[in-house]
């Protein structure tokens, strides 16, 4: 399982999509693409943030295989990820923008919904609910569709209920 700082990081490389559409608005109000160029800067950091996170869990943590008995999908927190990214374009303070986002952060950090990244979706990978042997829940992500129980058999703990595919 990951370090509690890594998870942390997880969450923060969550709202990478904020930092561009702050770009983005600012971009757009000359269409010079150095205004708010800090703003794309940092969405860029957090997605190799993100992409050596997931490397560095698939080649350190300890391979474990499973027996998958049922499958689902696992996106149910999408909503709450594309208001927090379209915050930026209301008229909010930025006072008040850092407080959402940082509230944000926390429930997603304390609630275990770090796994639900949308930059993982940028970097391929697919959020699934499993049931295991004993009858545990976990959330797993994979780069592969998956069509049956059969195609997921090894996988590394990246938090208490979280999953990463290494086949």
């Amino acid at each position: 399982m990951i370090s509690r700082f890594l998870q942390g990081m997880m969450v923060i490389t969550s709202i990478s999509p904020v930092f561009f559409t702050l770009w983005f608005k600012e971009y757009s109000e000359n269409w010079n693409i150095k205004d708010g160029l800090i703003y794309l800067v940092i969405s860029f950091f957090l997605i190799a943030i993100s992409y050596l996170i997931l490397g560095s869990c698939k080649k350190k943590l300890e391979i474990i295989d499973i027996k998958i008995n049922n499958i689902g999908p696992a996106d149910k927190e999408l909503f709450a990820y594309i208001f927090a990214y379209l915050l930026p374009l209301i008229n909010v303070s930025s006072k008040m923008l850092v407080f959402i986002l940082l509230l944000f952060s926390i429930v997603a950090f304390t609630t275990n919904i770090y796994h639900f990244n949308p930059i993982f979706g940028l970097l391929h990978y697919h959020f699934y609910s499993v049931s295991l042997q004993g009858g545990v829940s976990y959330v797993l992500m994979t780069k592969k569709r998956i069509r049956n129980t059969t195609q997921i058999s090894r996988v590394v703990f990246i938090g208490d209920y979280i999953l990463l595919d290494v086949t």
